[in-house]
């Protein structure tokens, strides 16, 4: 009995994945432009300043990794202020149909205990079928039905009147009223987005399981995927008729202080009383306490992007799977029976609602969206997933968000490209470093460089300015600074000190060539940030003799040569040159001082001395 209960505790252990973020990388290191990208930073912003919204998040998945991850603006304004960050929870509303009901939908139909046909009646007994108005005619309302919204049920019920009626919360009087509404079309006819068909769903799924909507969710979906910070929250009014959750999160254990503090909060109600973690959507909220078909899924942008890898790569992710890949495929394709109504199993492809899809993504793009602010799109032609998180409703309501989602949209899609000029592992991870810094002002100089300028590590302490900012890269050449201008152009910095070019030498760049290179980023420079007084650094001396540099050898000699056309095109830019080369040459040669080197390139500490001293009297 023993060895039984091990090995069924050892089963399930084995279907709870480790929770482990998507690898973050460059876009550049998925065929993504970050300079395009940024047009989607530039829409979210302008959104914030034109206090449309008060803050959001953005994730964009592509080839299973995570190739943008950011907060914008505040998660809460009221009745204080605090910033938005990329772990922020958010209630999901309409998305939690697609990443929770519709997959779980899908799930019990891989187990072979549903099938799409299936009336609906066959699982809630007084389910009613369409009828015509002179009765001659009935159709029978399938599980299909209920996926793609061609049910005919009305789109929503009227909260207030039932909580009157039933109670609240009541899921069963809610499901009685569902259950014999008046139906408003013959089914798969037309199309009509509809709450209901969702909150039937979710009564399928219980009654097929015997358990909650959250407990299967979690236990067949959530846990696999490791989505820990994934959860429905049940709420009631307490006796004051304020609104409370009943039961923690998942996340509860996982979180120092106060678990609600993840969560962004959304309306304000009539008391004063600002939702968080209670759902926002009446029904679900009101009727279901929390924990519904139609809404109350909160979640966070990181969890999301790890579904929407999973559904990208055929139902599995980090080797645990919740789909099979033709379970995956049905859910993205519009049925044939329902072929001109847009709707998936659980997600949308061409309807109206699907604008969030943008106009550039491809034609079998699905995605879902929720009245709070949220959405989800997933492009299978392009392996791209946008996640586009935002508090609309906070503090009160009446924002529209529909053309922000697409014009966020077309800046993801624009940005991929054909494989990008490709730089070292240390390179993506320094330029992710440079992301998550407080951004480039007007008040910073810049130090740019490759691993001289890198291995003088605090810049500020060197030249004794705290507005110093290291962006030196090691194996850096000069295409690689052009591409990460723009993390540092948009701020517009007062100085910036640029050396580069002994890599390109190594990499067998030639004279010439290195020197219109620079010119190139140094026209950049000046066209995108006019005001930034730029100095152009002279390349340092090397020494051969140490022997350690292999792919330098013999190329001493081009180091004066290059130096001599940065003079000449500091001059014909109109910026300052600075001659570091003759500061760091051993007396009578073209050499590196030795004592000044442990290998023939990089300097040591009195090099670096010497550096800091000549540009101090350029701070």
């Amino acid at each position: 009995m023993k060895n039984i209960l091990a090995t069924l505790i050892l089963a399930l252990l084995a279907l709870q994945a480790v929770a482990q973020p998507l690898q973050r990388v460059a876009p550049e290191q998925v065929g993504m432009d970050s300079r395009k990208l940024m047009y989607a930073d530039e829409a979210i912003e302008k959104a914030i300043a034109d206090k449309n919204i008060p803050g959001a998040v953005l994730a964009v998945v592509r080839g299973g990794k995570m190739a943008y991850l950011k907060a914008y603006g505040n998660k809460r304004i009221y009745p204080n202020v605090e910033p938005m960050t990329v772990n922020t929870i958010f209630d999901m509303a309409s998305c939690s149909k697609s990443m929770s009901t519709a997959v779980c939908t899908m799930i019990l139909a891989e187990q072979g205990k549903l099938r799409m046909l299936d009336p609906v009646s066959m699982y809630i007994p007084n389910f009613k079928s369409w009828e015509s108005e002179d009765g001659k005619s009935k159709k029978t309302i399938r599980i299909a039905d209920l996926m793609t919204h061609s049910s005919g049920l009305p789109p929503y019920a009227p909260a207030a009147e039932l909580e009157k009626k039933y109670g609240s919360p009541n899921p069963d009087g809610l499901m009685e009223y569902i259950a014999t509404c008046k139906r408003d079309f013959e089914p798969q006819t037309d199309f009509q987005y509809s709450c209901l068909n969702f909150i039937t769903l979710q009564h399928i799924i219980e009654t097929i399981s015997g358990k909650s909507l959250r407990d299967f969710a979690r236990e067949n979906l959530f846990d696999v995927l490791g989505m820990d910070h994934t959860d429905y929250l049940p709420c009631k009014r307490n006796k004051d008729g304020k609104w409370i959750n009943t039961a923690d999160a998942h996340w509860a254990n996982m979180t120092t202080g106060d678990w609600h503090n993840l969560i962004a909060p959304t309306e304000k109600q009539p008391d004063g009383q600002v939702l968080c973690g209670q759902v926002h959507d009446p029904l679900a909220r009101v009727l279901n306490g929390g924990i519904s078909g139609n809404a109350g899924v909160f979640s966070c942008a990181e969890d999301i992007a790890i579904l929407c890898a999973a559904l990208q790569n055929g139902g599995e992710w980090n080797g645990h799977r919740i789909l099979s890949p033709l379970g995956v495929k049905a859910m993205r394709t519009v049925p044939r029976a329902t072929a001109t109504l847009g709707r998936t199993l659980g997600w949308d492809n061409f309807t109206a609602y699907a604008s969030n899809n943008g106009d550039l993504f491809s034609p079998n793009t699905y995605s879902h969206t929720g009245y709070t602010g949220t959405s989800i799109v997933i492009d299978p032609d392009n392996d791209t997933s946008v996640i586009f998180l935002i508090n609309a409703v906070h503090p009160e309501d009446g924002h529209s968000t529909v053309r922000l989602r697409s014009l966020v949209a077309n800046a993801v899609a624009a940005s991929i490209y054909p494989t990008p000029r490709v730089y070292t592992d240390h390179y993506y991870k320094r330029f992710l470093q440079f992301m998550d810094e407080p951004a480039i002002t007007s008040k910073d100089i810049i130090m740019l460089g490759n691993s001289l300028t890198e291995g003088g590590k605090d810049w500020a302490e060197r030249l004794g300015n705290k507005n110093v900012r290291n962006r030196g890269i090691s194996g850096d050449n000069v295409m690689g600074i052009y591409d990460r201008l723009h993390q540092i152009l948009p701020g517009h910095p007062a100085k910036l000190f640029l050396l580069i070019g002994v890599n390109d030498i190594s990499q067998d760049s030639t004279t010439n060539g290195i020197i219109n290179n620079i010119g190139m980023v140094v026209d950049r420079i000046r066209k995108e940030s006019p005001d930034t007084r730029v100095y152009l650094q002279s390349l340092l001396p090397i020494n051969e003799s140490f022997g350690r540099w292999k792919k330098l050898e013999g190329k001493s000699a081009m180091i004066p040569e290059i130096n001599t056309g940065l003079e000449a095109l500091a001059r014909e830019k109109g910026i300052t040159f600075v001659n570091l080369f003759p500061l760091f040459t051993e007396k009578g040669t073209n050499a590196l001082r030795p004592e000044l080197t442990n290998e023939g390139l990089h300097l040591n500490e009195e090099g670096y001395k010497i550096w800091a001293k000549e540009l101090k009297k350029k701070i």
